[in-house]
């Protein structure tokens, strides 16, 4: 009996020697000395390969924490080889057991005997920054593009809207030199500029009435108004943050203070989130393992900045829904969620925190938040304006803002950052800023070298239009609008027939159009919840659907009533069609295509409605470009 037990005994002593055996095997990079790898910093070009060099056989370079931060530019195997793949910046992260190493990397083309990089107008700040970076790199950039093109993609980018046939005609017309910057200047007058901005600041903030955030829809309705009249009247991006953050009271009658509702568990480490993800654009760690994290911070740093969300309360109300944000008089001790130890606040920057009972701990972050010093906040309000305009950011993606994922300009987001403070936080002026340059102004034309960029701007890059843009684009010509319904009974519950997706405030009010094409459903403040990617349900709707059908055939709709006025002149519709779908007066080919087509049909009516059928299915149509 004792030799069964005794045996027993030596074969688990026998595993457990094995598993440990294994497990410091598994970590023999810490027992070789510090990790070493080279060559430190790589400069290559397109298509070259560089095996790197390990200072010991035991580093696991297969290990999850080894990633390049753009595979467009630079990639890595599991064996450590390196793949240069087109120009641009990358940093390439490597982990094995406890250690961490970066290498940046650097791919750049030798232009041929023969090519010449164009002369630039570089007196622009944005152009200067730009263009210095694509003769590094060895891009050469697009030609301007043309006045229709820019006429399209100013107004969608800026307002979410293609402009009304009348102001395409008009500008078009106009022989101004000045004509663009004008434009500009006319779209910041516009309802439709600030209908667009408040649905991109939804989209952060998760204004939503369901689950998971809960606001409920008479808060969504006071929330969206506010942030709406914020972007109206262009109040200075550190005046709406602070006002975000240091706002107490009712749901209803002081949106504001929606900010720390809009989550399904408020705790002080889900507030800290969204305010890191929402103005710095960073993501937050408070695992106590992590297997491996992409967060910008450690869990110490993460647990320092939940602690100053300590005091966030709230209290229910006898009004039905109402719910009163409060913040307690005094620091409140922090906790550590699993640990229970406990954490004193602490900026992520390691700048010292006064304690004492006199000091509001929100108003302590705020204040620093907003300091015109502060590393991460104007930084990430200029790329996130950026990427809206270019559909992507300087640091990519918009909200995974961390040292082993780099900006791929570092000066110009600099540039951008530094802009936005000199003009005390004007978020309008930034955007002008932008458009005004020769940057964005870029044909998104790609010629032989510059065809493989994705990160540099030396063209503009195309992309399919948001969902609401899309469904609103649509109805302009045919007055079909998306109808909207809700399942709450509320007071809000209705929607007139021309009401804009773009307008909507609650991402819990959808359609099958909106969901099939893309819009977020602002369960996350994340990027990447839009999706702005094809699918085979797309192209269904757009090809064979009643949906579309239905909207062009309406009968009381804009098609039928272009008809009715230019029945006489079928040209002139055409010419209208292509102004409030595509911007711009059809092409002679087109003229005689669109005619022919009208001679060959005897039932004109119908041959308008297939007219814009086929507008709406064109690339030009369904892209910004």
């Amino acid at each position: 009996m004792n030799n069964g037990k005794n045996a027993a005994r030596a074969s688990r002593r026998f595993l457990y020697t094995l598993f440990i055996i294994h497990f410091l095997l598994s970590f023999d990079v810490i027992a070789e000395g510090a990790l070493n790898v080279t060559p430190a910093k790589i400069t290559a070009a397109p298509g070259e390969e560089i095996a790197l060099k390990f200072n010991h056989a035991g580093a696991a370079k297969s290990a999850p924490g080894t990633h390049s931060s753009d595979t467009s530019v630079a990639t890595i195997d599991s064996a450590g080889r390196v793949r240069a793949v087109s120009p641009g910046r990358a940093l390439l992260s490597l982990r094995a057991g406890d250690e961490f190493v970066t290498i940046p990397v650097l791919v750049r083309r030798e232009l041929p005997a023969g090519v010449v990089f164009p002369a630039t107008d570089d007196s622009h700040p944005i152009d200067a920054a730009v263009n210095k970076n694509l003769r590094a790199l060895g891009l050469v950039p697009s030609a301007l593009c043309t006045d229709e093109e820019f006429l399209r993609r100013a107004c969608i980018d800026l307002m979410g809207a293609p402009p009304p046939p009348d102001k395409a005609r008009e500008f078009l017309a106009d022989t101004s030199p000045a004509k663009r910057a004008a434009l500009v200047d006319w779209i910041f007058t516009r309802p439709e500029y600030a209908d667009y901005w408040a649905m991109k600041w939804g989209d952060v903030l998760r204004v939503k009435s369901e689950f998971p955030s809960n606001l409920w829809p008479n808060a969504v309705q006071s929330y969206h108004a506010w942030l709406r009249s914020a972007v109206a009247a262009n109040m200075p991006y550190d005046r709406m943050t602070r006002a975000l953050l240091l706002t107490s009271g009712s749901n209803f009658r002081d949106p504001p203070a929606n900010f720390y509702r809009a989550m399904q568990k408020r705790s002080p480490e889900n507030i800290a989130s969204l305010a890191a993800v929402a103005f710095m654009g960073a993501r937050l760690e408070f695992d106590a393992a992590p297997k491996y994290s992409y967060a910008a911070w450690t869990r110490g740093q993460s647990l320092g900045l939940a602690s100053f969300f300590n005091t966030v309360k709230y209290k229910r109300t006898g009004e039905w829904k109402e719910e009163i944000v409060l913040f307690a008089p005094n620091w409140i001790q922090y906790k550590a969620p699993g640990t229970g130890e406990v954490v004193t606040p602490a900026f992520p920057d390691g700048q010292a925190v006064e304690q004492t009972a006199r000091k509001n701990p929100l108003k302590l972050f705020a204040d620093w938040l907003t300091a015109p010093e502060n590393p991460w906040y104007a930084r990430h309000a200029a790329n996130r304006h950026w990427a809206a305009l270019f559909g992507r950011g300087i640091t990519s993606p918009v909200d995974d803002v961390r040292p082993s994922n780099p900006p791929s300009n570092p000066e110009l987001l600099d540039l951008l950052a530094a802009r936005l403070v000199e003009t005390n936080y004007d978020l309008r002026d930034l955007l002008r800023f932008i458009v005004t340059s020769q940057t964005y102004q870029r044909s998104s034309l790609r010629n032989e070298w510059n065809r493989s960029d994705t990160q540099n701007w030396s063209h503009y890059r195309s992309r399919r239009l948001d969902a609401e843009v899309l469904a609103d684009a649509i109805g302009g010509l045919t007055g079909a609008y998306e109808s909207f319904s809700s399942r709450i009974p509320e007071p809000y519950a209705f929607w007139p027939d021309d009401f804009h997706a773009v307008q909507n405030p609650d991402a819990s009010v959808t359609t099958g159009f909106l969901e099939t094409f893309g819009r977020p459903a602002r369960d996350s403040s994340f990027e990447y919840e839009r999706n702005r990617h094809s699918s085979m349900a797309q192209a269904l709707w757009l090809l064979d659907s009643d949906g579309l059908n239905n909207k062009i055939e309406k009968k009381d709709g804009g098609v039928r009533a272009l008809y009715k006025k230019y029945n006489k002149d079928l040209p002139a519709l055409a010419d209208e069609c292509y102004l409030a779908l595509l911007s711009r007066h059809p092409t002679g080919a087109e003229k005689d295509t669109v005619s022919r087509y009208f001679e060959n049909n005897k039932d004109k009516l119908k041959a308008a409605h297939d007219l814009v059928w086929a507008l709406i299915n064109t690339k030009e149509f369904l892209y910004n470009h």
